[in-house]
Formats: C-alpha cells, structure tokens, sequence
C-alpha cells in the first residue's frame, strides 16, 4: 500500500491568513484558494454549491460577530460558526499550523504506512487487498476531523489542538478501513433487506474504531493491550456513550420489531439513522450549541454490537454476521442475554 498524499492548499491558506493579519489579502486570493482542487473535493463532500458565503466570511473573519456569521444549507447551516473559534486561532497563530504542517509531511512515512496496515488487515477478512489510496489534508471548512468521500481519505489539519501526532495513524488507519470494507461489501449490499440494511449500518465505524482505535465499548473489549484504549478517540465522546448503551440497545431492538411488524420503512429508519444513531448533542444540549461530541451512537454500539461478536467467537463468525446480519443479533443476544 501506498499513499497518494496532497496537503498544497494549506500553505495557501496559511499565507491568506497571514496577509489578512498584515491588512494585505483580497478577495481574489481567497477566491483562487477555493478553486483549488482540494477545496473542491471538500465542498462537493459538504453539498456547498456555492462559495459566496463563505469567501465572505473568510474576508471578515478576524472582525465578524458570531451572530453575524452566515447559515449554510439546511444540513450544515451551523458549520461555520462550530469552526469559528478554530478559524481565530489559526488567523492569530498561523505559524502554529506551519509547524504542523512540516511535521505531518515528515510523520508519513513508510514504518506508519506499515503500522496502519497493520491494524487495518487485521479488521478484514483474511487475505484482503488494501488498495493503494488517494490522501488529502486541508484547513478545513467543515467540522469532521477526518471522513471518506469519493474514495478519498481527507483529515483536517485543525483538529491537532496540541500539536501531537499521536492521533494520526489511528486516523488514517480509521479511514482506510472504511475504503476497504466498502470495497468488501460491494457486491452483497444491495440485495440486503431494509432490517438487514438497519442493522449492516453498525458495522463500519463499529469495526474501524474496534480494530484501529483499540475501542473499549460497555461490552467490547479492547484488543490489543499494547496500544492506548480508544487511541485517537475523545474519551469524553466515548465514557459518555458508552454509558448510554442501554439506552441504545433498546432503541435497536424496538426499531427491530417495528420494522418486521411493517411500522417503520427506509424513510422512518433513515430519520432515526441521522437525528439518533449519528447525532453528536448530549442530552441536555440545543442545536444551537456547539456539539460536546466528537463521536455519535453508532461508533459505540457498533463497537459493542460486532466488536462483542469478534471478542467471543472470532473473525470468520464475525465477518459471517457482517454478511448475514440477522445472525448478528442472534449471536449478540445470545451473549448478552434477553
């Protein structure tokens, strides 16, 4: 495995940055960062058809008022004001981020490719090609510190708040096993019925934080005790989800009988997917708050979901159940009783 790896647009931002600071940016510059190739990758990721608001922002960022910072799509409408105190930063700090920068270039190297494919093989099925993969780094005008769009791997410079590295071969392990298992899962995910569908979508970030962050769930064990437990996670995110797994398990197994009792279809699981499963507001939160998580629901019961059925019968049942996913929940409940 090799890593096609294109950082180029951060130093673009970092010089807008500093010429903002100094009263010598304009308009075209910022205009010209946002036709780079990478920025394009990430508003075509974000559903941002237009740039308007942003270039706006961006020329008034050191002078704005939060209230005053514009609203995105419906879907992304706070994105910009969850990333402003972020943006300050690096308007105030750019050398921070070019000191980052030359040490990313110098951390990606061929004894942490090795380490990442490692860990990654180590959560497929056996005998499993990874790809060689497509990498991009940027200041990034959203709030995911790493994603997997369009077959490419993208993580966000600005989430290293403290300048350590330690996070970023779990990162780029995290990812690339989503490349590879959607690679595996090609071929039978289509013909999967839709409580087959509910239950398939625990597996990929539920496997990718078992295998590559050594995640400890309510149930799951962590696997390898020579690694940090939930290595490159928010353990904030995850005490607190993980005490919400009864809870959780609940929500599963009523969506179950409804959607074999007819009472819930694509649509209704679909809502219950994005506004339960990958909501990241604790519970006492508003929407007009920032997230206090960095992680959602499905990461932490997937993780006990098939991460338990790893634990106690192995791989070759566990990737059985990623295929039949009805043998899943009929494994999980014969461990953690009815």
């Amino acid at each position: 495995m090799k890593i096609d790896f294109n950082m180029s647009s951060i130093i673009l931002m970092l010089r807008f940055l500093r010429n903002l600071k100094n009263k010598q940016a304009d308009k075209k510059q910022i205009c010209d960062i946002f036709n780079h190739p990478d920025y394009d990758f990430e508003f075509r990721r974000y559903g941002i058809s237009s740039k308007d608001l942003l270039i706006d922002y961006f020329m008034k960022i050191n002078t704005i008022t939060e209230s005053d910072i514009p609203l995105l799509n419906s879907e992304r409408k706070n994105m910009i004001r969850n990333k402003h105190k972020r943006w300050l930063f690096a308007y105030e700090n750019p050398e921070y981020y070019e000191v980052l920068y030359d040490k990313i270039r110098l951390f990606t190297n061929a004894d942490m490719l090795e380490d990442i494919c490692t860990r990654v093989k180590k959560g497929l099925p056996a005998n499993t090609d990874i790809d060689n993969i497509r990498m991009i780094s940027t200041m990034s005008i959203g709030t995911s510190f790493g994603y997997v769009f369009d077959e490419t791997l993208h993580f966000d410079i600005m989430g290293f708040h403290n300048g350590s590295l330690d996070t970023l071969s779990s990162l780029i392990a995290h990812e690339t096993h989503h490349l590879a298992m959607w690679k595996y899962v090609s071929d039978f995910i289509g013909s999967l019925t839709l409580e087959e569908r509910y239950i398939f979508s625990f597996t990929g970030e539920g496997l990718a934080v078992k295998f590559c962050n050594n995640a400890k769930g309510a149930i799951s064990k962590a696997i390898d005790d020579n690694r940090p437990v939930n290595e490159g996670l928010d353990s904030f995110s995850m005490d607190y989800l993980n005490e919400c797994f009864s809870e959780s398990l609940k929500i599963f197994r009523d969506t179950l009988i409804d959607i074999r009792a007819g009472k819930m279809n694509a649509d209704d699981v679909s809502n219950q997917l994005k506004n339960y499963w990958w909501n990241l507001y604790t519970e006492e939160q508003n929407p007009e708050e920032e997230p206090l998580l960095k992680h959602s629901r499905i990461y932490s019961f997937g993780n006990d979901l098939f991460g338990t059925i790893y634990d106690i019968y192995g791989k070759e049942t566990l990737f059985d159940c990623v295929r039949n996913p009805l043998k899943a929940v009929k494994y999980f409940e014969c461990v953690i009783g009815k």
